[in-house]
């Protein structure tokens, strides 16, 4: 095996840093290289390796050329899961603000950096950009592929986060010594000195346990949210994409309709070329035989002469 065979690390780094166009051709010249080379395994899992899409190509570049801001996202996605965890409303609502400013920034910056490299980057592909960012933030094996920068395709994420825990503990036991003393007369107390008063302590308690379970609710409703809204986007992306095959599918049966017309036509010339050929083969014969008739004319007409009266 030669010792100047790159790490295949570095080989699939090089080929995920480039543009999809240059994708197969580089990758098949690795293939050959490692084959001369005498690296059958290394060559089989270059040979393996899926060319990106556009999108996952533009997250790729992203991830290379602004890796701090990257981090900054999932640094958020991170804080993100421990308020779920916490049920902490207000710092989900404050962290799902961040994060889609964040997003949004990083998608803007994934569509100049494509117009730099000449790439125009349409609707869909911002939002498919946007989804693989989110869905990076909720899983951590996308996460790890667009961290790398090895992104195949546009990623997706449909899950609810984390499980929810719920705040709510369960209610105080009864002091021992605590004893009915109210008396009741069809459900009515015999004097207004039973009626208990109202305990602070037991009301804060019951406020605080209130405010703990509404925002667990607001965390179950935020993450149901972002998770409609991601599945919702993959639908759009979807459609897009089934229109889209369907225009080329149309196309390509237009394309295969003009070449078969061409090639009717094609034939129908050929076959007069031929029948042409036939005539203007026969009309040579004819010639021929004709000429050679006047030759043996020309003889005869000679030799009369030639001869004694």
């Amino acid at each position: 095996m030669s010792e100047d065979l790159p790490h295949i690390d570095t080989v699939v780094d090089d080929l995920y840093s480039l543009a999809p166009a240059d994708f197969v051709s580089h990758r098949s010249a690795y293939v050959t290289r490692f084959k001369k080379a005498g690296d059958k395994s290394g060559a089989t899992r270059i040979g393996k390796l899926r060319k990106p899409t556009v999108v996952a190509w533009l997250v790729n570049t992203l991830a290379r050329q602004v890796e701090s801001a990257l981090a900054e996202l999932f640094d958020l996605g991170e804080q993100l899961e421990r308020a779920q965890q916490r049920g902490d409303g207000p710092s989900l609502r404050e962290l799902s603000t961040a994060r889609s400013t964040s997003i949004r920034a990083l998608t803007e910056q994934a569509i100049s950096l494509g117009r730099d490299l000449g790439v125009t980057v349409g609707d869909n592909a911002a939002r498919e950009i946007a989804n693989t960012l989110n869905a990076a933030m909720a899983d951590p094996e996308i996460r790890d592929r667009v961290r790398a920068g090895r992104t195949v395709t546009a990623e997706t994420y449909s899950g609810f986060g984390p499980a929810l825990l719920s705040l709510v503990p369960d209610p105080p036991d009864p002091p021992d010594d605590e004893t009915e003393t109210e008396t009741e007369t069809d459900g009515v107390p015999d004097t207004a000195d039973d009626v208990p008063e109202s305990d602070p302590e037991n009301s804060s308690e019951a406020d605080q346990l209130r405010e703990a379970e509404h925002d667990r609710l607001v965390a179950e409703l935020d993450a149901a949210e972002t998770a409609f809204a991601a599945a919702r986007d993959a639908a759009d992306a979807a459609d897009s994409d089934t229109e889209r095959a369907a225009s080329e599918r149309r196309s390509a049966t237009k394309e295969v309709e003009r070449l078969e017309t061409e090639l009717d036509a094609a034939k129908a010339e050929a076959k007069a070329a031929r029948a042409a050929e036939r005539t203007s083969v026969e009309q040579a014969e004819s010639t021929a035989e004709a000429l050679e008739a006047a030759r043996l004319r020309v003889a005869e007409a000679r030799a009369a002469l030639k001869a004694p009266s």
